[in-house]
């Protein structure tokens, strides 16, 4: 088992209660199927199919793939209990890196810089072949990516209601006494959570990651014969200018000419939400 499965494993109460409130890029990924509209979707590094209801408002076909075994059960459990009569939604437990469906689809997901729990180069290749592999030639592979995660230092712990976690959740209070540290040690880029009450510490997660380079992302790209535009550099309107720090953008086949870049900033800026991932962006907006 590897360290991420591991750590997921053993997190999935804290992945459903406060991740699965994550609404930072449903934006994102609402414009993106309304402009596109494809009928069959795969998810690499779905978890419990956290956005796997915006997909289902146009898809006939919505498939997740999750290494943990856990999250892949608690998913399938979910969306047996709310099953829609117009999407069929299929999970399955297995590696990015190696799995293999005997079909094509119109629009494959990797969210929230999943790339990042690969740790060599060799595996962040393999998964992106794997989803070139499934893709239908005028198909879109769309990739949410960041180097490091909520900024490039370490940091002490910091309240989540006072971070900028606090703007990616509908409902501020679900992050009541938990707080957040980022430790950069050499390429791990480790993410720890808490939850507190007064002096306790009443339950604790980890998350292992490993810095990946929007600049080793879009090499890797090219290596593979593949055509990259870059949509935003961040979630919402702030995505529209330079200072952002995301990749966000498709990848699609080279035959492929079409782009959705104007339609789909035409959109952001009309919905105007300001959303940081980076937290001394986030904090240097808030003081001006």
């Amino acid at each position: 088992m590897s360290l991420s499965q591991s750590e997921y494993n053993q997190s999935t109460h804290f992945y459903n209660e406060i991740m699965n409130s994550f609404k930072m890029d449903f934006s994102l990924y609402e414009d993106l199927t309304d402009i596109l509209k494809p009928k069959s979707v795969l998810e690499l590094g779905c978890g419990m199919g956290r956005v796997f209801p915006i997909f289902m408002k146009e898809a006939t076909e919505v498939t997740g793939i999750d290494l943990s075994n856990e999250m892949v059960n608690q998913g399938r459990k979910h969306y047996s209990e709310n099953r829609s009569e117009n999407t069929k939604i299929e999970f399955i437990h297995g590696d990015i890196c190696s799995f293999s469906i005997n079909k094509k689809y119109d629009f494959i997901v990797l969210a929230l810089s999943v790339l990042k729990h690969l740790w060599t180069e060799e595996q962040r290749l393999q998964a992106l072949q794997n989803a070139k592999d499934h893709l239908n030639p005028d198909g879109f592979i769309a990739i949410d990516q960041t180097a490091l995660l909520y900024c490039v230092h370490s940091t002490d712990w910091i309240d989540a209601r006072t971070s900028l976690v606090a703007d990616w959740v509908p409902n501020p209070n679900v992050l009541d006494n938990y707080q957040w540290k980022k430790t950069i040690d050499g390429n791990m880029d480790i993410l720890q959570w808490r939850y507190c009450q007064g002096d306790k510490t009443d339950f604790g997660v980890k998350y292992t990651t490993y810095r990946y380079d929007i600049d080793r992302l879009l090499g890797h790209i090219e290596k593979l014969g593949m055509n990259h535009e870059q949509l935003l550099t961040e979630w919402g309107v702030n995505g529209l200018g330079d200072r952002g720090k995301r990749f966000i953008g498709l990848i699609t086949h080279p035959d492929n000419k079409n782009s959705p870049k104007d339609a789909l900033r035409d959109k952001v800026l009309q919905r105007n939400e300001q959303l940081w991932s980076d937290h001394d962006l986030y904090t240097a907006s808030d003081k001006m």
